[in-house]
C-alpha cells in the first residue's frame, strides 16, 4: 500500500470500527426511544441541508447537501461536492541547485478535480435516546460526475542555439514537452494553463455509515465514512504513466452540518 495513504485509511478504519462498538451495545436501549421521547422531539421535519468536508484516500474535497425527510427513517438528498483527485505516484521533490524555486511532480499532466452530481438516501439503523447520543443511518449515492484536467506547467531551463552558443532561458512548459528540458526549476504558477482545462465526464456510487450527534433534533453535526466507485469511459490523465485510467476507489471521511427545519 502507498505509504501516503496509510495514515488517511488508519483513520478512516478507526473511526468506523470505534464508532461500531460504542453503537452495537445501545441498540437494546435504543429500540423504545421515539417513544419515550417528549412531543415536541419527535416532530418529524421535512428539510436538512447539511454541508460537509472531507479528506480522502486521493485528496479533499467539500459539498452541499438538499434534503427531504420522507419520513423518520428516510431521508433523500441531492448532492453537490468538489473534490480534488492525485494519483498514487505523485511525489513532491525540489531543485536543490535554484536559490528560489517551488516543490513539483515529476511526470505529472493535469490537477484533476471531480465535480458530482448525485442522488442518495440515509436510512436510519440505530435511533438517538431522547437524552443524547449517537444516530447511525447507512447511506447510498448514485451521479454523474466530471472530472476537469488542468494541465500542469513546469518552470524549465531550455538552451537555444545562439551565435555565441546558446541562450539559457526559462520558459513554463508542460511533462509532454520534456525533450527540450535542461532542468526543472519548479512548478509554475496554478492559473497556467486555467484557459486548456479539459473535461471527462463520468459516473459515481458510494455506500457508507453516517454517524449523526447533533444537540437537537434541528442541528444536524455527524460524521460520515464511504467508499466510492467512479469511472471515466474517456480516462483521466494525471500522471505520465497512467494515461488512461478511467476506475477509481477511494475512501471518504467527512464532517457534516446543518439544520432541520420546515417551511410554513
Amino acid at each position: 500500500m502507498n505509504a501516503r495513504l496509510q495514515p488517511i485509511l488508519r483513520i478512516i478504519l478507526l473511526t468506523l470500527f470505534g464508532a461500531c462498538a460504542f453503537l452495537l451495545p445501545a441498540q437494546e436501549i435504543d429500540i423504545q426511544s421515539d417513544e419515550d421521547r417528549p412531543i415536541e422531539e419527535r416532530i418529524v421535519y421535512g428539510h436538512q441541508n447539511t454541508t460537509n468536508v472531507a479528506i480522502h484516500s486521493q485528496g479533499f474535497g467539500a459539498g452541499f447537501k438538499i434534503g427531504r425527510i420522507k419520513t423518520i427513517n428516510r431521508t433523500v438528498n441531492w448532492e453537490v461536492e468538489l473534490a480534488s483527485l492525485h494519483a498514487l505516484k505523485e511525489i513532491k521533490t525540489i531543485n536543490v541547485s535554484t536559490y528560489y524555486t517551488r516543490p513539483y511532480v515529476y511526470g505529472k499532466l493535469n490537477n484533476a478535480y471531480v465535480m458530482r452530481f448525485g442522488y442518495g438516501e440515509e436510512h436510519r439503523i440505530f435511533g438517538k435516546p431522547y437524552w443524547g447520543g449517537v444516530e447511525t443511518h447507512w447511506t447510498y449515492e448514485v451521479g454523474a460526475s466530471l472530472a476537469l484536467l488542468k494541465p500542469y506547467y513546469y518552470y524549465v531551463l531550455v538552451y537555444y542555439p545562439a551565435s555565441n552558443g546558446y541562450d539559457e532561458i526559462i520558459e513554463e512548459q508542460t511533462f509532454d514537452q520534456k525533450d527540450q528540458w535542461v532542468e526543472i526549476i519548479g512548478k509554475a504558477a496554478f492559473t497556467k494553463g486555467l484557459n486548456q482545462t479539459k473535461l471527462s465526464p463520468g459516473a459515481h456510487a458510494s455506500v457508507g455509515l453516517n454517524f449523526e450527534f447533533g444537540k437537537s433534533r434541528t442541528q444536524v453535526q455527524s460524521i460520515n465514512v464511504k467508499a466510492v466507485v467512479e469511472g471515466f469511459p474517456m480516462g483521466v490523465a494525471i500522471m505520465d504513466g497512467q494515461r488512461n485510467q478511467w476506475f477509481y476507489l477511494t475512501l471518504h471521511l467527512s464532517y457534516n452540518w446543518g439544520s432541520r427545519f420546515n417551511k410554513y
